[in-house]
């Protein structure tokens, strides 16, 4: 199967899975109490919701400053730009590319950075940082709260975990020895041409480079406080739109909201989680007494807010660096 078919399946499984996902959520919804939660909400609670929006796009940034500067003092706009045009992609791009355009946006600005190595900083940020920072709030959530798991949830918890614990392992092992996995594939991919093994070696020196900060005890505990920065933040910014509907809900709420979103997002989907997202949001907010039709309402508002926000930065960068989106794509495709 060529690049281009593969291309277009993947696209066309998530685009039927959101479809799929968007019929579930209406099929039983009361239209009239839909648009009436709609029309109510008070909106101007989405004031301070946007503000902690774009503030976490800077702190993205800002830890991303601390993971690239074994590499080089990369200007705190570029790393900003490409963060922000990297979300923007993954919301109108198929394919989940915005990891793969975050990374060819930076080392297109800054030659210093390779995309390998850029690639590797986001590998670790999203499957290592993040990752346990979400394990860590949702146990916190658990434990404070009443809320009981129940066994699709305990096993996603279990997979989660074991990801994150294999994670680590090889981040740590590929940090502190980069040449002897670089030796160790080219010796086990014996039957591939010289060339080919050589290359092979080149690309997984190069992705190490991204992973240097992770010698370093206290760039680490540093990332890690950022991390859970951004994620706490980002849960107090899902309660102002709580407000927005009149919604008294616990503070635990939101951040299983934000656990269980960032999950949902893992199914392939359209561009912009459009149908992953909002199944999430609901399944989370019914789970507090939430009806169907204020569940959805708030869930629409949540995911449009920070679509429309992220969206309109991402592009607003892509123009200041002058840089073209059809061309990163052209290059994350090539990889992806």
């Amino acid at each position: 199967m060529t690049l281009q078919a593969k291309k277009y399946m993947y696209f066309a499984i998530g685009l039927g899975i959101s479809v799929v996902l968007l019929w579930l959520l209406f099929r039983n919804i009361d239209f009239a109490e839909l648009s009436k939660a709609l029309k109510e909400a008070n909106y101007y609670w989405l004031l301070p919701n946007i503000a902690l929006i774009v503030f976490t796009m800077y702190q993205r940034a800002f830890r991303w400053r601390a993971m690239v500067a074994p590499i080089a003092k990369v200007p705190f706009h570029r790393l900003l730009a490409a963060t922000c045009i990297g979300f923007m992609a993954n919301n109108v791009l198929p394919l989940r590319l915005g990891e793969f355009v975050r990374a060819y946006s930076l080392a297109t600005q800054d030659k210093r950075v390779t995309k390998s190595a850029s690639l590797a900083t986001i590998f670790v940020e999203r499957m290592v940082f993040d990752l346990i920072a979400l394990l860590l709030i949702f146990s916190g959530v658990l434990y404070l709260s009443h809320l009981s798991l129940d066994t699709g949830m305990m096993r996603g918890m279990t997979i989660a975990i074991t990801f994150a614990i294999l994670g680590i392992l090889f981040i740590l092992v590929l940090s502190f020895r980069p040449n002897q996995i670089g030796r160790l594939l080219t010796k086990y991919l014996f039957f591939l041409p010289e060339k080919v093994k050589l290359t092979v070696e080149s690309v997984v020196l190069k992705f190490s480079r991204g992973l240097e900060f992770m010698t370093d005890w206290k760039s680490v505990l540093w990332v890690s406080i950022q991390t859970m920065l951004i994620w706490l933040l980002m849960g107090i910014s899902n309660i102002f739109v709580f407000k927005a509907f009149g919604l008294n809900l616990p503070v635990d709420a939101s951040y299983v909201l934000l656990v269980v979103v960032s999950i949902s997002i893992l199914v392939p989907s359209s561009p912009g989680f459009i149908g992953v997202y909002h199944a999430g949001a609901v399944w989370s907010l019914m789970r507090y007494g939430v009806s169907r039709e204020d569940a959805l309402s708030c869930a629409l508002v949540l995911h449009a807010t920070q679509y429309i926000v992220v969206t309109l930065l991402g592009f607003y960068f892509l123009k200041k660096e002058h840089l073209s989106l059809k061309r990163l794509e052209e290059e994350a495709t090539d990889v992806a």
